[in-house]
């Protein structure tokens, strides 16, 4: 049987009988309709719910075994599900819970705002075109960071010749693409001016953008389902990072990028880089780890971590022959500020790394144990 709503009654908090159609996910009103309360109760008593159908030219009305009524409305929803929507997508040269992995691909799906924020390196910009890839949607990158002359980045340009006209900008034309995803990156870097041409566009209600400043100019509203996804950085290390408007989060939903464990960073450097030594992979996620552990503590004599990027190009540069002392003297010692002297992160990381190169010259193992004798560091 077709139904035109099937209704769920339950009580509120106060004791008053509502309803909601199921089908919709919709509250069914029944305040001026005795009836419809009474039937409503009744099967809120046998544990069932309402079904409402066509029958000539009025409704009638049915009672149905709410766990019948989940089993069929599972298997339409299995017969019928993408199978491009569901978890199976995700790369399998990627590390993000299936979880946060779920809620971007409805988020793009649903044309929703998205706002990924964490560490820089932690793969924030990447799952965004992985999510857009695995969707078959259409990607429009805006490095916002970047961005110097927003007006005509983010609007047009305008040009005298024989006139004034405007040529619209690559962000107009995604606008009106259906069905893109637009990626906002480094959205915490922007302009304020960035920011403000954005709001009426990431508002659900007005999801519009004015061509121009002046009264009654044209003005181009946002395709259907397309999804605005940003990514932002944080914490104090990124000095050139602004805090963010509270109204321009509110039009975001936010979600935080995991950073990865050592287990996950190993698993990781093993799947893009299959013939890295497993000595220096554990090496690499090993010292990963130990910068990590030491952020954490309150008096911290590091600043930040090791991004996932940075450890990526490591191991690259270890495939392609370097090894570790040169890794570290190329591209992890510059990472940390050499101020303060016996007493600066460049000394401190140093040290840590030193340790590890010692026993890669001996072809030896490495331990907690081999850590133990940096006191003065506290690794």
């Amino acid at each position: 049987m077709e139904y035109k709503q099937v209704l769920k009654g339950y009580y509120d908090t106060e004791k008053k009988v509502k309803a909601i159609n199921v089908l919709t996910k919709e509250p069914y009103f029944i305040e001026d309709r005795p009836d419809m309360k009474q039937r409503i109760e009744r099967a809120i008593n046998f544990n069932q719910l309402v079904g409402v159908y066509q029958r000539g030219t009025r409704n009638g009305f049915k009672y149905i075994e709410q766990d019948d009524f989940y089993i069929d409305v599972q298997e339409v929803k299995t017969m019928t599900e993408d199978p491009k929507h569901t978890l199976l997508a995700k790369p399998d040269d990627f590390i993000i819970s299936d979880l946060k992995w779920k809620y971007l691909m409805r988020c793009i799906n649903k044309g929703k705002n998205l706002m990924f924020v964490g560490p820089a390196g932690t793969g924030k910009t990447q799952v965004v075109f992985r999510a857009a890839e695995q969707l078959d949607k259409k990607i429009f990158y805006f490095n916002l960071g970047s961005t110097q002359d927003v007006r005509s980045s983010l609007i047009s340009n305008t040009f005298f010749k024989d006139g004034t006209y405007f040529e619209e900008s690559s962000f107009i034309t995604a606008l009106k693409t259906p069905g893109s995803v637009i990626l906002l990156d480094e959205l915490s870097r922007a302009n304020p001016e960035a920011w403000n041409i954005l709001m009426p566009v990431l508002d659900a209600n007005i999801r519009k953008i004015r061509l121009d400043e002046k009264d009654g100019s044209p003005e181009v509203p946002v395709a259907d389902g397309v999804s605005f996804i940003a990514t932002a950085n944080v914490g104090f290390e990124y000095t050139s990072a602004r805090m963010l408007d509270r109204a321009l989060v509110d039009r975001f939903s936010v979600i935080e990028m995991d950073v990865l464990t050592k287990d996950e960073e190993m698993k990781l450097l093993s799947i893009k880089h299959s013939s890295l030594d497993p000595k220096i992979n554990e090496a690499l996620c090993d010292i990963s780890n130990k910068i990590k552990n030491e952020c954490k503590r309150e008096n911290a004599k590091l600043s930040s971590i090791l991004s996932t990027r940075i450890l990526l190009e490591s191991a690259e540069m270890s495939v392609d022959g370097f090894d570790l002392s040169e890794i570290a003297e190329l591209i992890l010692y510059p990472l940390y500020s050499d101020d303060g002297g016996a007493d600066s992160e460049r000394i401190y990381i140093r040290q840590l790394v030193q340790k590890y190169v010692q026993k890669g010259n001996k072809k030896e193992l490495f331990t907690d144990n081999d850590f133990r004798d940096l006191k003065d560091f506290n690794v």
